[in-house]
């Protein structure tokens, strides 16, 4: 299977500006407080949500706050104790009965085979149920560009996009219906969408960089991931006509925060971070923004946080219509259409 991207079609790129780039970095480090809150959000008792990688960070601040509003989550992790002590947790501290919160473990997003047993057991589970809100919230951020799956394609892109875009084709069967009001899927991105590849955020050489004699800075090589994290907010809604159904597909900057996502980082970045940085809490608001707020009505919005909607990087806007987010997507789908 070709790695590779035919480049000839590509549209020409427009000019990227330095000073936009430097201004959302500045506000990521400085955003406006949160205006859409819990007192916000809407009773949702009769509603379910999956969440991946809810056993720390941003997951489980988002999984605590729609607990406390009696929404019904599934919960997607690796570890089963992890998630096992995540869910006795967060019934402790939203005092909700135990049915509310129920974990699906073994998924691993850098193992496409446990991806789609995660999928199939979802299908199982919710065969006749309403999904109302899926947030792919789990993802890998690390200081090392040698880090490979078993199939030696990059580990970052393995986590934050082909796993994710395969966990979503076992759930569209189910999500496509309009069945309910709310109904929204947002797949979380990042400011470091700005130090992607500058032609349409993509190596399009090998975006898996499988079959290459060296790779990009881990820095470009998760900018890439979360550049296509935007086009697959986009694209997933352009192919399945979500307007149809009355989806709302966005992506989402969550914010700089303290999380386990810097736990392959140096001593002095912690360091940093735990004073530099939000708390997790916040990244939740940015979250539950892009999947609760009516103000969001558009597909493939950028939200920021901490509830609010930017621009991506001027390219990378340019893809979402002009066909390049089609031809990566696609591009995704060919790799991982085996475990379909």
């Amino acid at each position: 299977m070709s790695t590779t991207i035919d480049q000839s079609t590509l549209p020409p790129v427009p000019k990227c500006s330095m000073l936009y780039a430097v201004k959302e970095a500045y506000y990521g480090f400085r955003p406006n407080l949160p205006k859409f809150t819990e007192k916000d959000y809407p009773d949702l008792s009769d509603k379910l949500a999956i969440v991946t990688g809810m056993n720390t960070g941003i997951g489980y601040e988002v999984c605590k706050l729609l607990l406390a509003k009696n929404c019904t989550v599934i919960g997607v992790v690796r570890t089963q104790s992890k998630g096992d002590l995540a869910a006795e947790n967060l019934i402790k501290e939203t005092q909700v009965s135990k049915e509310k919160l129920q974990i699906i473990a073994g998924c691993d997003f850098t193992k496409f085979e446990t991806v789609k047993q995660t999928g199939l057991s979802l299908q199982n589970k919710l065969e006749g149920k309403t999904i109302n809100l899926i947030i792919h919230n789990a993802g890998l951020m690390s200081s090392r560009n040698d880090l490979s799956n078993e199939d030696g394609i990059e580990a970052m892109f393995a986590t934050n996009v082909m796993g994710p875009q395969l966990l979503q084709h076992f759930l569209d069967p189910l999500f496509l219906k309009k069945d309910s009001s709310l109904k929204r899927i947002v797949w979380v991105s990042s400011l470091a969408h700005f130090g992607s590849p500058s032609n349409y955020g993509v190596n399009w050489d090998d975006p898996t960089y499988k079959d290459v004699s060296s790779r990009a800075h881990s820095s470009v090589l998760y900018g890439q991931s979360k550049a296509i994290n935007i086009y697959q907010a986009k694209i997933w809604a352009d192919l399945n006509h979500a307007d149809k159904y009355g989806i709302i597909s966005a992506s989402c900057f969550p914010g700089i925060l303290k999380t386990d996502l810097t736990r392959d980082y140096s001593f002095v970045i912690k360091g940093i971070a735990n004073r530099l940085f939000w708390d997790s809490k916040y990244g939740a608001y940015s979250e539950l923004y892009a999947a609760l707020s009516p103000d969001l009505s558009k597909q493939g919005e950028y939200v920021v946080p901490f509830g609010e909607v930017h621009e991506p990087r001027e390219d990378i806007k340019l893809g979402l219509s002009n066909g390049v987010g089609k031809k990566i997507w696609e591009y995704v789908e060919e790799q991982i259409k085996q475990y379909f």
